[in-house]
């Protein structure tokens, strides 16, 4: 009876942990595809936005509508940056805001 407690008890315990570990692998997932995005965001990364974990740029969307004036001029947590579209296979379009990067 020892034994089978044991046995059950690392079960849960694995279990617990690997899923603990896949939730996290998907939020950070989540934050590093959605960051930058300057139109509101629904479902999961909405929430994540709201949150304050997926930083918001400036970009000025087009009345009407998600997409923003590409190559416009931005700036996401105090970084340049330059406005562009993009969207998810299968996913509407967003406007994000992409950090200058530096070339070494």
């Amino acid at each position: 009876m020892k034994k089978l407690r044991m046995r059950f008890t690392t079960y849960c315990l694995t279990s617990l942990f690997l899923a603990l570990t896949g939730g996290a692998i998907f939020t950070a997932r989540t934050i590093q595809a959605y960051d930058g995005a300057c139109s509101p965001l629904a479902g999961f990364p909405g929430v994540l936005q709201k949150a304050g974990l997926v930083a918001t740029g400036d970009c000025r969307a087009k009345p009407g509508g998600a997409i923003c004036n590409g190559g416009g001029v931005c700036t996401v947590s105090g970084n340049p940056g330059l406005c562009r579209n993009s969207a998810k296979p299968g996913g509407a379009p967003i406007c994000t805001c992409v950090p200058n990067t530096v070339s070494k």
